[in-house]
């Protein structure tokens, strides 16, 4: 039986029905009569508020309920009064204890280790009244003496920082992975991060192996020293490492060209030091173009001498090791970033863009805040240098705000854009448009070379469409910035090995990536030492094509899709041209597996290309094994940038004074603990 409710509101004044749940108000002439449900509180809001003579009705009715002849509270009343007392009355007091806790001196210790380390608490934390109040218990259930304090806590960290270290190491022993590199100041106090990349059971693993403190001017051979300190930690070999993924700042850029190089170069060449800054005081330091090709032109000329002294030597020395593929590979996020600042520094669009943040400021001010808050409409934006895409946050919010603008433009003049510049502001969103979705994608966790390349490519045909003069000249930098990125070895081979996207590389592009790839392949052997044996051609598995016609989605509505195929039928006519190996050795014969690789059937783009490499595991497993080092080629520096925004939570101000040591092992167990 449904409980009768206390308050007469709904019989007096509303009509309830249960099918629609909707409560109508009776009252004449009532300008809101329906509401939702009958919840006497809200039935009763609505009285008050729209009806003032008949909530004095309704008072004096609650009153005559409540009340009995002689004026004293009802019986129901009082017990209601009777509840409402000092909290000691209100608390039960049972005498229990945690006898059976699932908890055990290791665990103790691990959550303790992660409240300083995962979750960034200060170790005085570990000595607060109130978690020894907690705590105290359970270290005496323990037993032998044990504690946990702010001073013997850093020991528990270090041993399980030494853990992690173990475990990486064992895990890429004999291994070629790729890193991340950058660097971070907070504090005063510089930091370079150290990322991982490789394949474990057919899962891409990213780890943290080095967040150690710069005490030296961030030259490259400082920065050189510093890496080489950290791989050594690991048992990481320079043969190991084929990739360094970095921004484009010059000290580091060098760094990576020099990181093979046994002799110790002079700091008299100028470096520019590209360091990122919590505090946003950041020092760009990025190559220029002439820069960028002069270092370019010198690789290739030592890359040519380096293959002919290969060549030799290893024709003397059968034991002869293949010598270090370690090359650099810009961050694509970045790389994408100088192509839209290129692109807009056309005075047209920075004068429009300088006369679009005089407005956000001017709605920024206490006053509008205020007004934009009454009228629900969202704050504006201040874009930021050191935040991507925030220029085309803030004038896509301050197009939102136009009819806010021009409603208060006569009163306040800051406000005023004339319709031509209200139209720019249009054109620049819609050019931006097509970069931002790029950005936003190339936060991808596990993007891949060709994962980005076809983002790449198809940023470039929106912007084409778009076909303004902002969009054209972005869409000349990237048609710039492309040209270098197709000179690099690696990039070329992650984008062959692809088949969503293998098309779309030139017929010598193809040649170049099958001469790396046997490089690598032959790299690859030496680590592991294993003793090549002749492959026997008539049992080697053949790619078979069907398979992809399984997989291949035809989309006839997609425009990307059909730019593909395009450039596929196009490649596919010049491969046909493509002298084919007739040698029998092995390297010839992967040489062989490779070309062949080149007439496989084009995926669709949306497909997943580590499924595929994973479904071609038996069937092909050489392309398989360098499928699996170069679809763990980082293109974006995006985990060691997260790993640097926690850096807040470890190094406060509070906290200025940690040493260097238990820092660096802080950030590792951070580091390696969050996804």
């Amino acid at each position: 039986m449904p409980k009768i409710k206390s308050n007469p509101v709904e019989r007096m004044f509303f009509k309830y029905d249960n099918h629609s749940n909707e409560s109508t108000c009776q009252i004449l002439n009532c300008a809101n009569p329906v509401r939702t449900g009958n919840h006497s509180g809200n039935l009763e809001s609505h009285i008050k508020n729209f009806h003032k003579e008949q909530y004095i009705l309704l008072t004096n009715e609650k009153k005559k309920k409540n009340q009995n002849d002689d004026g004293s509270y009802s019986t129901a009343k009082k017990l209601k009064t009777n509840q409402t007392g000092p909290l000691d009355n209100m608390v039960i007091r049972t005498k229990k204890k945690l006898n059976q806790v699932d908890l055990d001196k290791n665990k103790v210790i691990m959550s303790c280790v992660q409240l300083v380390t995962t979750n960034g608490r200060p170790f005085q934390l570990l000595d607060d009244s109130g978690f020894r109040l907690i705590m105290n218990p359970i270290f005496e259930a323990i037993g032998d003496g044990f504690k946990i304090n702010s001073q013997n806590i850093k020991m528990y960290v270090n041993e399980y920082a030494k853990t992690i270290i173990d475990n990486i190491t064992q895990d890429i022993d004999k291994k070629l992975i790729s890193l991340k590199v950058d660097c971070v100041t907070r504090l005063n106090r510089s930091i370079i991060g150290v990322n991982i990349q490789y394949f474990k059971d057919l899962q891409l693993q990213i780890k943290t192996i080095g967040m150690t403190e710069l005490s030296e001017r961030h030259t490259s051979e400082h920065l050189k020293e510093v890496l080489l300190q950290i791989l050594k930690k690991f048992n990481i070999h320079n043969r190991q490492v084929i990739s360094i993924t970095c921004d484009n700042g010059a000290n580091i850029v060098k760094m990576v060209r020099i990181f093979n190089d046994n002799e110790e170069t002079t700091d008299d060449e100028s470096e520019s030091e590209e360091i990122e800054n919590i505090n946003l005081n950041d020092n760009d330091g990025l190559l220029t173009d002439n820069q960028v090709n002069d270092m370019i032109n010198e690789a290739e000329m030592n890359l040519d001498a380096d293959n002919l002294e290969h060549e030799i030597a290893s024709v003397v020395n059968p034991n002869y090791e293949p010598l270090p593929l370690t090359q650099c590979i810009r961050c694509s996020a970045h790389t994408l970033q100088l192509c839209i600042e290129n692109g807009l520094q056309q005075p047209v669009n920075l004068n429009i863009i300088t006369k679009a943040r005089k407005v956000v400021k001017t709605l920024r001010t206490q006053s509008y805040v205020a007004l934009l808050k009454k009228d629900g409409l969202k704050q504006a934006i201040l874009d930021n240098i050191t935040r991507w895409s925030s220029k085309y946050l803030m004038l896509l919010r301050l197009l939102e705000l136009k009819t806010f603008c021009k409603d208060h433009q006569q009163i306040n003049h800051d406000l005023k854009l004339n319709n031509n510049e209200w139209r720019q502001i249009e054109c620049l969103i819609k050019s931006l448009e097509p970069v931002y979705l790029a950005t936003k994608m190339l936060q991808k966790r596990d993007l891949t070379i060709g994962d980005f390349y076809g983002i790449w490519i198809q940023t470039k045909n929106k912007l084409n469409q778009i076909n303004s003069t902002v969009s054209l000249s972005m869409l000349n930098n990237m048609k710039t910035r492309e040209v270098q990125l197709l000179e690099n070895d690696i990039f070329i081979s992650a984008v062959y090995m692809d088949p969503r996207f293998k098309c779309l590389l030139t017929v010598q592009n193809q040649e170049k990536a099958v001469n790396y790839l046997l490089k690598l392949w032959d790299l690859k052997e030496s680590l592991t030492c294993i003793e090549n044996s002749e492959i026997d051609s008539t049992e080697t598995e053949q790619p078979d094509n069907h398979i992809t016609d399984e997989i291949n989605v035809e989309d006839d509505g997609d425009d990307f899709e059909t730019f593909l195929q395009n450039n596929s039928s196009v490649i596919c006519d010049q491969n046909s041209g493509m002298p084919s190996s007739s040698q029998d050795s092995n390297s010839s014969t992967l040489k062989r597996l490779l070309e062949e690789f080149s007439k496989f059937e084009r995926l669709n783009y949306k497909e997943d290309i580590v499924k595929f490499w994973t479904s071609k595991k038996d069937e092909m497993p050489e392309l398989f094994e360098l499928s699996q080092i170069l679809l763990a080629v980082p293109t974006t520096q995006v985990s060691v940038e997260r790993s640097f925004s926690g850096l807040k939570f470890i190094l406060s101000d509070q906290r200025n004074s940690i040493g260097k040591d238990i820092l660096e092992n802080i950030l590792i167990i951070r580091g390696n603990s969050i996804d």
